[in-house]
């Protein structure tokens, strides 16, 4: 697959570019939703919404494919855990501090109990569910793992997304709302709980790590079917479907069409991201650039949105100009960048920036906790 770069591989670099942009653009396009007269602006950014649905799903898709590629070994299970858990952990406890301190400050949001619970569900912002089915992917992988090499053995890798597919039916077509009521039945006084937390929960979401796992273990036939797809119609289906996906209001149908979607935009990545390694410019070096910072990207770009939103309101533009999106999405990108660049030279910045940096000092220290805690 793969030029490497002191452990790295530069496509992956490339690729969380394409999935952090297919982020923000979303976010930024939610700005629309004020719109309340005739207007355009709406239709575009919700097809470029739903033209951006490949991007979770590939975050999850790449981190499978990252773990599944490198030796676990099952007596180091406490060092895989205090390192993966060391990634996220910090940078979500941080970046949820700020945005609860924005809220509290800045929206009068004076709710303490709520915020609290707020930690503990992965939304003092809409986006950090991630984080919260991350972790459980983190926790399940060693099991995953452990079962993928009995399937190879046995010429049955497809075994894992199989399973990890039909759970993912299951659970939407009937399994997670009668869990959430089920949660809410209990009675804690927390709005809206049951969805708040089967929002997170790893069933949902399983499917693309999995498919992430069994091409990194099986390339010879996941790269394979890759490849023998033709850019043309594949460029085709990525630029006509989420005019489709526009159309559907069923949750559950939504979450079916959107699986084969992910699948071949986040494969189209690839291939751009596989054509741009192979060259040397200004533009290669950007997406490596935001490729590195996508996790801390992913972090703080709603803040860096608020930002930028305030100071074009301040310049008298807003949600039904179209130069409102054409400017708040780069501002937010580079806002974004440069906070976490000053971040990373903050004492234990790096640690809680979630910047992936180009010269490991990040890893470095990492390795060294996990150094530590052996001795």
């Amino acid at each position: 697959m793969a030029e490497k770069n002191k452990g790295r591989i530069k496509e992956l670099d490339l690729m969380r570019a394409f999935a952090i942009l297919g982020v923000v653009a979303i976010h930024a396009g939610s700005y629309s939703e004020a719109i309340t007269g005739p207007s355009a602006i709406p239709i575009a950014t919700d097809y470029i919404a739903h033209l951006a649905d490949f991007a979770v799903p590939l975050f999850f898709m790449i981190s499978g494919f990252l773990l599944a590629s490198r030796p676990l070994d099952p007596a180091g299970r406490g060092t895989f855990y205090r390192r993966r858990l060391m990634t996220v952990v910090p940078p979500y406890l941080f970046f949820s501090t700020v945005y609860l301190a924005y809220n509290y400050w800045v929206m009068g949001q004076t709710d303490l109990v709520q915020a609290a619970w707020s930690y503990l569900l992965f939304d003092t912002v809409g986006v950090f569910w991630f984080l919260g089915a991350m972790i459980q992917m983190y926790l399940l992988f060693p099991f995953l793992s452990a079962w993928l090499d009995r399937l190879i053995v046995r010429r049955r890798a497809w075994v894992l997304p199989a399973v990890s597919g039909m759970l993912y039916i299951l659970w939407y077509a009937f399994l997670a709302g009668a869990i959430a009521d089920g949660i809410d039945a209990i009675g804690i006084p927390v709005d809206d709980l049951g969805d708040r937390l089967v929002g997170f929960l790893f069933p949902g979401y399983l499917l693309f790590f999995a498919l992430g796992m069994y091409i990194s273990r099986a390339p010879a036939v996941g790269l394979r079917r890759i490849k023998e797809m033709g850019s043309a119609p594949m460029i085709a289906i990525v630029l006509i479907v989420p005019a489709g996906l526009q159309l559907i209001d069923s949750w559950f149908w939504w979450s079916m069409a959107v699986v084969p979607y992910a699948i071949i935009a986040s494969a189209l990545v690839y291939r751009a991201s596989a054509a741009l390694a192979s060259r040397h410019g200004r533009t290669t070096s950007l997406f490596e650039l935001l490729g590195r910072y996508s996790f801390g990207i992913y972090m703080i770009h709603i803040l860096a949105l608020a930002i930028a939103a305030n100071r074009l309101w301040a310049i008298g533009l807003d949600a039904g100009d179209v130069s409102f999106y054409l400017l708040i999405y780069p501002l937010a990108i580079i806002i974004s960048v440069i906070s976490l660049y000053l971040l990373n030279f903050l004492p234990l910045g790096t640690v809680v920036s979630g910047v992936r940096t180009k010269d490991g000092k990040r890893q470095k220290l990492l390795g060294r906790r996990a150094q530590a805690d052996h001795r």
